[in-house]
């Protein structure tokens, strides 16, 4: 029996409520408590600044991070951690202790000259061979970096290249994900469904769009340089099966509404859509999961993870009320409140079901969905306002398929940005760690200084103390 229902029952019986107060408190209070949350903890090291975190957790217990580094300390930025106290390479963190510190992950040399290859933003993915995979774009390609962990705390650097190679001439924002054996996906943004038209395949998935798949058989030692071109892609993330030898790969994408993102805008009603590998990235299927309000100014990346039985999740912010103004440049609608969509299907993305989490009324931006080791929880990292005259905070939170998510503030006394701002950056990150506790990872803006334009973010850390 729920706790809820157990509530109701004991409320229901003749006892007196002298002799069951104290049993219904503590019992209705556990069943709709929010998740609980160690203090957070600052990732960057001063005076290194940074935003767009990821987060991810390997068998053993590391934990991985990556963030931009801030927008004026792009080319060459402080790093009180490398050899040199320097860095053109986005930020790469690992934690050994739990998320209690964070340090910047082994080099090749003494030296960690790879720190020195430019990267502008990067994500990181894990194969089943205790392999991590680091891709950072630097606008017109990607570097790859990988590492080996062998044990808690027992980290190798492998390799590092300063190309892909892919023939694509722009990279916005580069996701990989990887499963198996060195099997590694890198998902190239163009920009636009027009600029990249070499890409290669078959199938209701491939055609013009935003993302390009480029895949490695070889743990990164060497990619495809053409690419999968995923038809009419628009924002996307990728996800790979690590059920023992699966070849199941996927991505979630909207459609920016139907734009080619060049010479055409978006209609009023966007597609999210399922992209579905079946071969390993080779080939891949298109499916129709939902349609979103793709006028929304704040739209973006859906996130998608796939679960111990082979079952996909996913989490879109879909705009609910827009509120519209024209002037000369044009109509923007942004949103007055936000809808969380949780996407579940159980036959390899080819149906989905579709239920409304929303927790409570307002403002959501960039959620970040992730799935328990043992398949059985969901948890969350979320930006959050009530009203749009209200600052942001960042929320956590784990919870069962089925219910909704009750969020627990993982700073409330440090909004992450002000009234007049939106949420920072265009992502956070959420993982799992083996033990069924989860960590969330988000940029704050520096405390604003009256008439000083604010240039200035750090990101936290914060790991939940309970499952």
């Amino acid at each position: 029996m729920s706790g809820k229902g157990l509530c109701m029952n004991i409320l229901c019986c003749g006892m007196s409520l002298m002799r069951i107060g104290l049993v219904v408190m503590s019992i209705c209070s556990a069943a709709f408590a929010g998740t609980a949350f160690g203090p957070p903890v600052q990732v960057t090291p001063y005076p290194g600044k940074g935003y767009e975190p990821a987060v991810y957790v390997d068998q053993f217990g590391n934990i991985f991070a990556t963030a931009h580094k801030e927008n004026w300390q792009l080319v060459l930025g402080p790093d009180p951690n490398a050899p040199t106290y320097t860095r053109s390479m986005s930020w790469d963190w690992v934690s050994t202790d739990g998320g209690l510190t964070f340090h910047d992950l082994p080099g090749l040399t003494p030296l960690s000259l790879e720190q020195h290859e430019f990267g502008d933003e990067g994500d990181m993915a894990l194969d089943d061979d205790y392999h991590l995979y680091f891709v950072d774009t630097n606008v017109t390609d990607n570097t790859v970096t990988r590492w080996t962990a062998t044990g808690p705390g027992n980290i190798r650097f492998d390799l590092t290249r300063p190309l892909v190679p892919s023939f694509q001439p722009v990279d916005d924002r580069p996701w990989v994900t990887a499963h198996g054996i060195g099997h590694v996906f890198y998902f190239g943004n163009e920009g636009d469904k027009v600029t990249y038209p070499l890409g290669q395949g078959s199938g209701s998935g491939f055609g013009p769009g935003r993302y390009t798949v480029y895949r490695s058989y070889d743990a990164a030692e060497s990619f495809d340089s053409f690419g999968y071109t995923l038809n009419d892609s628009g924002w996307c993330r990728p996800a790979a099966d690590h059920a023992p030898n699966s070849l199941y790969v996927y991505a979630v994408c909207n459609n920016d509404g139907g734009a080619n993102d060049l010479t055409t805008g978006p209609d009023a009603q966007g597609n999210i859509y399922a992209y579905v590998s079946a071969d390993d990235g080779q080939t891949f299927s298109r499916y129709l999961i939902d349609r979103y309000k793709a006028l929304d100014s704040s739209n973006s990346w859906p996130t998608v993870n796939v679960a111990p039985d082979g079952s996909v999740w996913a989490l879109y912010v879909d705009a609910g009320q827009l509120q519209c103004t024209t002037d000369p440049t044009g109509t923007t609608c942004n949103p007055v409140n936000n809808v969380l969509k949780l996407y579940h299907s159980t036959n390899h993305g080819v149906t989905w079901m579709v239920n409304d989490i929303t927790p409570k009324v307002g403002r959501y931006r960039y959620g970040s969905l992730s799935i328990s080791p043992n398949g059985k929880r969901l948890g969350v990292g979320i930006y959050y306002r009530p009203d749009n005259n209200s600052p942001w905070f960042v929320y956590g939170a784990i919870w069962s398929a089925g219910a909704k998510p009750s969020l627990t503030s993982l700073d409330p006394t440090n909004p992450v940005a002000s009234a007049a701002s939106e949420a920072p950056g265009d992502l956070m990150g959420s993982w799992f760690n083996p033990d069924g506790t989860l960590d969330v990872i988000w940029t704050r803006g520096d405390p604003q200084v009256l008439g000083v334009a604010r240039i200035s973010r750090d990101i936290y850390f914060a790991r939940s103390s309970t499952k």
